[in-house]
């Protein structure tokens, strides 16, 4: 059985951890170490990567364990395909009835609203 990844949680001090993006300085798959981790609903660290920058404050989503990173690849490979797939699913789905949502306006504000809205103006004169 595969083992199961909970990328959620935050990374500890002295991990290896790789840039999963291009960031400032370091390019994609580029390895480092966690030198401080803070956060308490947006987890940031302060990594030194291996090819001499220093950087802080990199966001969760922006690295991922050094042991993870393989698995992370095939999963944002899997990701992206399925994207890929997803809008042509919903460009028929949206056409065959009518491109409109049951909130009647592209604000997705209801109807029964709008009409309520329009009555009282119309009780207040304005």
């Amino acid at each position: 059985m595969a083992k199961t990844i909970d990328r959620t949680l935050p990374i500890k001090r002295y991990k290896k951890v790789i840039a999963t993006v291009d960031l400032p300085g370091v390019p994609e798959g580029t390895a480092g170490k966690v030198r401080v981790s803070n956060g308490v609903t947006w987890y940031r660290y302060w990594v030194d990567f291996d090819n001499g920058v220093r950087l802080g404050q990199v966001g969760h989503e922006q690295v991922c364990l050094a042991s993870d990173w393989d698995a992370f690849r095939i999963d944002r490979a899997e990701a992206e395909r399925r994207a890929a797939e997803a809008p042509e699913e919903s460009a028929d789905d949206g056409e065959a009835d009518g491109g409109g949502d049951a909130a009647g306006n592209q604000f997705g504000v209801p109807e029964h609203l709008l009409e309520r809205s329009k009555a009282a103006r119309q009780r207040l004169g304005a």
